[in-house]
């Protein structure tokens, strides 16, 4: 009898070169190591749909996000405060209120791409 992990491996061992150097060369690019860097400061699910919530509207105060997320006001800012700490949002005082933005135009892109279109 066949084991199943024979089939899930290659019989000999032939490396593409071409291939594999391409990739390698698209995983030395910095942007990789940057999308690393912001995707692990969102995988918590407040975080992320925080940004889901950005994307939809390019901008909104701490008192909307808060309603959206359905916590209080200083939860909100925490994790407000933690994505602009990250250098993955941006904020605009405006009289007495403060708007939040996803900063990176082509992180936006990057996240719209991942999310699918959602405006």
């Amino acid at each position: 009898m066949k084991s199943k992990s024979a089939d899930i491996t290659c019989d000999q061992t032939l490396v593409e070169t071409d291939k594999v150097m391409k990739v390698s060369e698209f995983l030395g690019k910095s942007c990789i190591k940057k999308y690393f860097y912001v995707l692990s400061k969102i995988s918590d699910e407040k975080k992320l749909k925080i940004i889901f919530s950005l994307i939809a509207q390019e901008s909104l105060c701490v008192c909307d996000i808060a309603y959206i997320l359905g916590c209080s006001i200083a939860i909100a800012s925490h994790h407000l405060r933690m994505l602009y700490d990250a250098d993955i949002l941006d904020r605009q005082k405006k009289g007495k209120m403060v708007y939040y933005f996803i900063k990176d135009d082509d992180l936006k892109k990057y996240l719209l791409n991942l999310t699918g279109e959602l405006t």
